[in-house]
């Protein structure tokens, strides 16, 4: 297993000795919820097939780094997170990966060379930081943030004037859909809060709502990221999917700390989710 805990430092490291005046091409994939096998389906997507058929698409857009904001795998399997590994290996690309509602974290750390080393945990990208939260709560939807997350976070960009995007899996804000709202991070006030007085901060990124969602809390982006598989409906007071075709989110990142974002959705994939679906 310590190939996998090598892989990851050395490719950072290598992109962030890049010095560059041109942007940074990051890549937020969501919600990719694999399976061991590989017909496994969640109400009717083949979640390995639309898992790849996006990270297709984006490496034609030349990515310089992607970031997988949970729920990687759906089944709680071992496969399915040595299948997603082998998958981001083969792109050699700096990659990292948070846990959602529906991962088990001591799995990721055994056979996803990604995985974050803690609740919060850095990545450089050239002049930007990139802090990763773990807002799960053991056998629950929604999520949670502890007061040591939120101490390690503030000391962390204490120390750090760069520019910052934090990444977690759970809405920090209501998303317009009584259902989900529900089931957001439970302290995503005093998140906001912390955006307030470090403005370094540029953007919060999140999946979990299985849509596309753009809000702006004072200088701070908050930036919501369509599943690679299947859509939640907006602004549904329940469970209801849409017609959306899996997508992502990309986002460039500029060295004076400004940044550029915009949602994209694959021009065409054949398979359509159970619309009457009541949940999962």
């Amino acid at each position: 297993m310590s190939h996998l805990k090598t892989a990851l430092p050395r490719a950072w490291r290598r992109f962030t000795a890049m010095q560059s005046a041109m942007p940074i091409r990051l890549i937020q994939l969501s919600d990719t919820h694999l399976f061991a096998d590989p017909g496994g389906q969640l109400l009717g997507i083949t979640t390995r097939r639309s898992f790849e058929a996006v990270l297709d698409q984006v490496m034609a857009l030349a990515p310089d780094a992607l970031i997988l904001t949970g729920d990687l795998v759906h089944d709680e399997s071992a496969v399915a997170y040595r299948y997603l590994n082998e998958a981001l290996a083969k792109i050699g690309l700096p990659c990292a990966c948070i846990p959602g509602n529906h991962d088990l974290p001591e799995l990721m750390m055994a056979h996803l060379a990604y995985a974050p080393s803690g609740p919060v945990a850095l990545r450089r990208l050239g002049g930007w930081n990139l802090i990763l939260l773990d807002s799960r709560i053991q056998g629950e939807d929604g999520g949670h943030l502890h007061a040591e997350q939120f101490a390690q976070l503030d000391a962390l960009l204490s120390a750090e004037d760069a520019p910052a995007l934090i990444a977690l899996h759970h809405h920090p804000v209501a998303v317009g859909s009584p259902w989900l709202d529900g089931i957001g991070v439970a302290d995503g006030a005093t998140l906001l809060a912390l955006c307030e007085r470090r403005p370094q901060i540029k953007a919060i990124l999140f999946g979990h709502i299985h849509q596309a969602f753009a809000a702006q809390h004072g200088d701070c982006l908050l930036l919501g990221t369509p599943s690679t598989c299947l859509q939640f409906k907006p602004a549904s007071a329940e469970f209801a999917l849409d017609a959306a075709r899996p997508g992502w989110r990309e986002l460039s990142l500029y060295p004076d700390g400004h940044l550029e974002t915009r949602v994209m959705f694959l021009d065409d994939y054949a398979e359509q989710p159970l619309r009457k679906a009541e949940g999962y």
